[in-house]
């Protein structure tokens, strides 16, 4: 039809039409109007909000994707992530001392179990992080050295001790040294406790991605729900290493199980009802050399029934807990699981290459279903 024809078309109409039709028309002329502007603005933006318990990696997540999407970190971050990496050389060395004592472990090095001790008192997790004196690294230094704690490091599964701990106590003859920094590897494998919720937001092919960090801790959860509305994605990252551990806040606690509790809680909730889903079984790495080492799975996890020293058969085995959670999930409450996107990945969050090659993968499924979505491929 020709344009001519549509406006006279158009003019008949309103000639013709009652005003209780014209109201109509304006209304779904301002309906329609609100839609487009509405497509363009998801057009503009997608939201990806990150989910687990507390130390599965999502912080180091989102360093990745400064590292890939935002160019890196500047100067000034160099200089506080040295500052947070003493900070986790002291919490280490707090941890292990303490453990020395908690489980009745003794020195060779007698004279550490006094020098010791004001390490384990200064420490605190709300502390700024700060460069350590040289006679504190030190004490380090010769803690690390020392066979008993050694064997206390064997036994870590016992206590509480940061991941990177033997990264960065066999990195002491470096990181004492007067003019060290930090590199891009010491920044991934730092630790700072996320609190609160924090947002980034990257350019990727004209579109704003927004992703959010929030908490892991339980205590931190209940801020979860604000930032629920809108998501266009979830991420939801579990580690894979910790199925011979215990939660922080509650040392009976297994974290495998938190984790799966959680995330069957959360993934059937009504806000993510049309938001695409994907999982990361994190931490790679740190499960292979647990399963290789002798940690049998099945001594923590009784439903695992494949051989001992089974990398491949116990990711599997981790993979089908958390498809099954999430089936279960939806069943419980009488629901049929969502044709939305759900999709695993095995990743080791510190490995940049593998972090980029998944969120390419990503970037080439999820966003373009989201597009189709609201019509725009």
């Amino acid at each position: 039809m020709c344009a001519k024809c549509v406006e006279m078309g158009l003019m008949c109409f309103s000639k013709h039409s009652s005003p209780e039709e014209q109201e109509q028309k304006k209304k779904s002329d301002r309906i329609e109007k609100t839609i487009s502007k509405s497509k363009q603005a998801l057009r503009k933006e997608q939201k990806i909000l990150l989910l687990g318990t507390g130390e599965c990696g999502k912080s180091t997540f989102i360093k990745q994707m400064r590292i890939i999407l935002g160019g890196g970190f500047p100067e000034d971050q160099y200089e506080y992530y040295t500052r947070v990496v003493h900070k986790n050389l002291l919490q280490a060395a707090a941890s292990l001392a303490g453990a020395m004592r908690t489980l009745t472990i003794p020195y060779h090095d007698q004279s550490l179990s006094d020098d010791t001790l004001p390490l384990i008192e200064e420490f605190d997790e709300n502390m700024e992080p700060y460069l350590l004196q040289p006679h504190q690294l030190s004490i380090i230094k010769r803690l690390w050295a020392d066979p008993g704690v050694l064997d206390c490091y064997d036994r870590r599964r016992e206590y509480q001790l940061l991941d990177s701990a033997k990264y960065f106590l066999d990195k002491i003859p470096l990181i004492e040294q007067s003019n060290y920094k930090v590199d891009v590897q010491d920044i991934l494998r730092s630790r700072v406790r996320t609190t609160g919720i924090i947002e980034e937001v990257f350019q990727v092919d004209r579109i704003n991605l927004k992703i959010i960090d929030v908490g892991g801790q339980r205590r931190e959860r209940r801020k979860w729900i604000h930032s629920f509305e809108g998501v266009t994605s979830v991420i939801f990252l579990a580690s894979l290493s910790e199925y011979d551990m215990f939660l922080q806040e509650c040392r009976t606690k297994n974290r495998t199980e938190e984790s799966l509790q959680l995330f069957k809680e959360i993934i059937s909730y009504k806000f993510f009802r049309s938001s695409s889903v994907i999982l990361f079984l994190n931490k790679t790495d740190q499960f292979e050399e647990k399963v290789c080492g002798g940690t049998h799975i099945a001594s923590y996890l009784p439903g695992y029934t494949g051989p001992e020293f089974d990398v491949p058969r116990g990711r599997d085995f981790f993979r089908k807990l958390y498809i099954d959670a999430r089936e279960d999930s939806y069943s419980e409450k009488g629901q049929a699981v969502p044709a939305t996107p759900f999709f695993v990945h095995f990743t080791c969050a510190t490995n940049t290459q593998i972090i980029k090659n998944i969120f390419d993968s990503i970037k080439a499924t999820i966003f373009m279903e989201q597009l189709d979505h609201i019509g725009f491929t």
